[in-house]
């Protein structure tokens, strides 16, 4: 069977599901499948294979890898990483169990079972409109009746238009792997084929970019679709599953997949000027975090003045965007919060908003995973959507980003990694080696925002985030100018400073802008670093990027008497 829908895969999280029948299945088959073999199919020897057994990261370099797992745990998938599917199989056949996958240090496999219990994965990671995805996966003791396959889907859930990318996909020819591209409402489809041995490791590879999706095996391109009308309309994340075809009356064998690594790289971002972003020239920005409080709503509140006066520079065109530093909405936010007391202070913001997640009160595994669903406009009652997620799609809780403002590259950076997280938060750091090293390459001047700081007076709540230090190294190391965090309730700009604490002249000067309206809290240390700080005012920092790569701030009260402004 070559159909390879998958319309009734799990979405992000398992907690949505996506009620697909058997008949709307069968419906898409008899709207007409077209098929066209993109690319011939040579046979792959098992020499050839061996010689060719590289990954196109390194072959067609890539970079630094910005997400993925690399299975070096034991137990189940990690639930900060993974949705594991309980569920009905694939097309209502046989159940998906998490029983069914077990990682043991060095990969994760899913193994089905006579009976048609197997397994499947949904990433948290990664989830992006273009990108690059690569996986290393073996198959072992395979019945013809369960097909392994990885692959990209869609972030809205929205089969068949929302496409899917099969990059590999073993059916019931155990001696193939197969490339399938499912695009437009009707459930069409490219393709191509390569005769291999799947029971040895291979790596499989998609390349996802404006104007191609191209398949790699081994390194090696083996599939491309250049077509603009076949472009997936909105972002995708990867699934790995284990799916079960069953036909005749005989019982299914044991079989097995197995996964040694999954990453995701980025796609460079093309020159600037972004054409969907700010207008060269220069940049205007309000940044702020720790804004609204445990059911507040009212736009009198002090997060209510705050956002009011924000909303207001941007309806009258004096700020072109609004960096939001972290904990939008108090204590343990989910959608039905953001939706009804940070929608009703914040009101008119969120469409020009540039965010990221700080841990606890944003995103804490288990408790509020619901920031990313709201920014995305998939929270029930707000179709809505922040700046980012209307450019780049969904992006998952933790996953790092990165926007050109005009000459400015801004990257920006989730702290929850360092409490939740820390092979991820390592491999953001890698990300952002990578991501720096090119904007500066490129000419740009350069800023990150992340939440918690690290250049920070102590208060009776928070010390300086230390854990951060790899992150700080890289930033010196490319000679960031400018960062900008939230967390403390207070205001805090300190000298241009090195990794070392020290004031030198080709230093960045750290912004630590908390003031969006929970209450504040007085300073415990005063830190030789810090040049200008305060407790006593709500408001937020205007900040001005300028083309020449100079910027300037300004601290606008909104609340309290203290401000501060200059230039660099």
């Amino acid at each position: 069977m070559l159909i390879s829908s998958r319309a009734d895969r799990s979405r992000a999280r398992t907690r949505r599901t996506v009620p697909v029948t058997f008949f709307a299945l069968l419906l898409a088959v008899v709207g007409g499948l077209v098929v066209v073999e993109t690319l011939p199919s040579p046979a792959l020897s098992a020499s050839a294979a061996a010689t060719r057994s590289t990954e196109a990261a390194v072959a067609h370099s890539w970079g630094s890898p910005v997400a993925g797992d690399e299975f070096n745990y034991t137990g189940a998938p990690k639930d900060t990483r993974w949705s594991v599917y309980k569920s009905p199989g694939h097309a209502g056949n046989g159940l998906r169990r998490p029983r069914q996958i077990k990682v043991d240090g060095s990969k994760v496999t899913i193994t089905g079972n006579a009976r048609g219990t197997t397994g499947g994965m949904s990433a948290k990671f990664g989830h992006r409109r273009y990108g690059r995805w690569e996986t290393r996966m073996r198959v072992s003791d395979r019945a013809r009746k369960y097909h392994p396959v990885l692959l990209l889907w869609p972030d809205s859930g929205d089969w068949p238009c929302g496409g899917e990318i099969d990059y590999a996909e073993g059916t019931r020819d155990r001696s193939v792997m197969r490339f399938f591209h499912h695009y437009s409402c009707d459930n069409l489809q490219t393709r191509a084929s390569r005769e291999l041995d799947a029971t040895q490791w291979h790596n499989y590879a998609v390349e996802w970019t404006p104007t191609a999706v191209v398949g790699y095996l081994d390194g090696v391109e083996w599939f491309r679709d250049e077509t603009a009308s076949h472009q997936p309309p909105g972002s995708m994340h990867q699934t790995i599953q284990l799916d079960w075809f069953p036909s005749g009356s005989r019982p299914t064998k044991r079989s097995r997949m197995h996964v040694d690594w999954v990453r995701v790289y980025d796609v460079p971002a093309a020159p600037s000027p972004d054409p969907d972003g700010p207008a060269a020239g220069d940049v205007t920005i309000a940044a702020v975090g720790d804004m609204n409080g445990v059911g507040t709503y009212s736009t009198s509140s002090t997060s209510g003045k705050v956002g009011a006066a924000v909303a207001a520079g941007l309806r009258g065109g004096t700020l072109d965007a609004f960096f939001g530093l972290g904990d939008f909405q108090y204590d343990i936010a989910r959608c039905a919060d953001y939706t009804s007391f940070w929608n009703k202070t914040w009101a008119g913001v969120k469409p020009s908003t540039y965010w990221i997640s700080a841990p606890s009160h944003d995103w804490q595994p288990g408790r509020n995973e619901d920031l990313d669903d709201f920014m995305a406009g998939r929270c029930p009652g707000d179709s809505t959507t922040s700046a980012i997620n209307a450019e780049r799609g969904f992006i998952a809780n933790g996953e790092p980003y990165s926007k050109d403002f005009g000459a400015w590259h801004v990257a920006f950076l989730s702290s929850a990694l360092w409490r939740y997280d820390k092979p991820a938060a390592a491999a953001a750091t890698a990300w952002l080696d990578a991501d720096l090293a090119a904007a500066k390459a490129r000419g740009q001047s350069l800023a990150v925002a992340y939440h918690e700081p690290y250049f920070t007076s102590d208060t009776a709540s928070h010390t300086r985030a230390a854990d951060h230090k790899p992150w700080i190294d890289v930033m010196y190391k490319h000679r960031v100018k400018l960062t900008l965090s939230g967390s403390q309730h207070n205001y805090e700009r300190s000298c241009p400073v090195d990794n070392a604490d020290r004031c030198v002249p080709d230093g960045m000067i750290a912004f630590q802008v908390s003031t969006g309206g929970m209450a504040l809290r007085p300073f415990t240390s005063a830190p030789a670093y810090i040049d200008k700080r305060f407790w006593d005012t709500h408001g937020y920092l205007e900040l001005t990027l300028k083309q020449d790569g100079t910027f300037a701030w300004r601290f606008v009260p909104v609340q309290g008497p203290s401000t501060d402004a200059g230039s660099r």
